[in-house]
């Protein structure tokens, strides 16, 4: 399929916080702005359809096709039962055609979506939540999406609760047609270890240039980069992505995109998340933790998440941490940083126990983010340098 490249200007100065219709020549679906007016992501809108759009600063184009159309093609896709639910592409400004490949499909229902809250900050990051129906099937689909100002990385966290009474199949996707810094097309890169996927402007991302990237945080996920038809393709066979980067060599007009398969017991929730970067210069993986800006906890619970103690030196290769939480409350969800760095995500029903291996030797930094069945979390970390260790810093927050 051929495309022309950009189509049009941008206004600048869109709201970060407002609630707004888009203009009906361009689509029929609410969006809220969630970025931040100093960027880098000066915009991060969501359909109540479950679509996305993002703008980074300095571009006069957005990120993902059609490059002047809020909501784009991009978002959730979910595939079970024989049938594809996706966002009402036909109701967006050019999705009716570049998204053809998609096949025959059902537009999601939206039930509802909240204002954006948040002030941008580590600890309360701008959020929205967007809630819609899977037609008849008994699914429905929980979105939140969430920004930190100041990152190069937008975090989505999927809901898919089963109201029906047996255990469906599904396979969930997170995809988009890329439109990377002002042009339609480019090549593609992977990294094999945590099944990330992108579009970027040179080959493999080598040497690091400009990328858009999804990068899982729930492991357990496939993915795809080929070109932006094929990947609506391999959408529509409602079959998992095949861990492929088809055009990592080429340029070619090009998206890309992560899927999990995965079953959901009547009457239970699982939850899949993600962040979606876009860096010009090349800076693959998820953002770097952000430094809470609540004061900290003392007393006797100014370590609930346990950080272990140092008793003379101690084997950095492996830590066990006991993971408290509020009376009659199950930790459901644990976000490891070492150093700054996102290394891992551990989901459960009921996460009362954590093993760390393969720590640094000397000094390091732990943090832990516990999300409690309550959607209050318990965010600690601590300092190790040699054998001393810092007093444990831990504030509260919520999801």
């Amino acid at each position: 399929m051929t495309r022309t490249g950009l189509w049009g200007s941008l206004a600048a100065g869109l709201s970060c916080v407002a609630l707004v219709a888009a203009p009906s020549a361009l689509a029929q679906t609410p969006f809220v702005n969630e970025g931040a007016p100093g960027g880098p992501l000066t915009q991060v809108a969501i359909g109540n359809d479950l679509s996305c759009q993002v703008q980074h600063t300095g571009d006069t184009a957005f990120e993902l096709f059609p490059s002047s159309t809020t909501p784009g093609d991009c978002g959730t896709f979910l595939a079970t039962g024989g049938a594809l639910y996706t966002p009402d592409f036909s109701n967006h400004g050019g999705g009716a055609t570049a998204t053809s490949s998609l096949g025959a499909r059902t537009p999601y229902s939206a039930v509802s979506q909240t204002p954006v809250s948040g002030s941008g900050s580590g600890s309360s990051p701008f959020r929205v939540t967007t809630i819609v129906n899977v037609a008849s099937t008994g699914l429905q689909i929980t979105e939140i999406d969430s920004y930190v100002a100041g990152q190069e990385s937008y975090r989505t966290d999927i809901d898919v609760k089963n109201t029906g009474g047996g255990t469906q199949s599904v396979v969930l996707y997170r995809a988009g047609d890329c439109f990377l810094q002002n042009t339609d097309s480019g090549f593609g890169f992977v990294d094999p270890a945590t099944k990330s996927v992108g579009c970027s402007a040179n080959a493999n991302n080598s040497p690091p240039n400009r990328i858009e990237e999804w990068v899982p945080i729930t492991g357990g996920n496939n993915f795809t980069q080929d070109t932006f038809s094929a990947v609506w393709t391999k959408i529509a066979a409602k079959t998992p992505f095949a861990d492929d980067c088809v055009h990592c060599g080429d340029q070619v007009d090009n998206g890309a995109g992560i899927s999990w398969a995965f079953d959901v017991g009547a009457g239970q929730t699982v939850r899949k998340s993600h962040f979606t970067t876009f860096s010009p210069t090349g800076v693959a993986g998820p953002p770097p933790a952000t430094t809470p800006t609540e004061p900290a906890v003392t007393g006797p619970r100014g370590n609930p998440l346990g950080l272990p103690t140092v008793h003379g030196c101690v084997d950095r290769r492996k830590f066990k941490f006991k993971l408290h939480h509020a009376s009659g409350r199950k930790v459901v969800e644990v976000d490891v940083f070492i150093n700054n760095k996102f290394k891992r995500v551990v989901a459960g029903s009921n996460i009362k126990t954590l093993t760390l291996k393969k720590l640094p030797i000397g000094r390091f930094k732990v943090r832990l983010v516990a999300t409690q069945d309550s959607g209050s979390q318990l965010i600690s970390q601590r300092k190790y340098v040699g054998c001393k260790k810092s007093k444990p810093k831990t504030v509260r927050g919520h999801r």
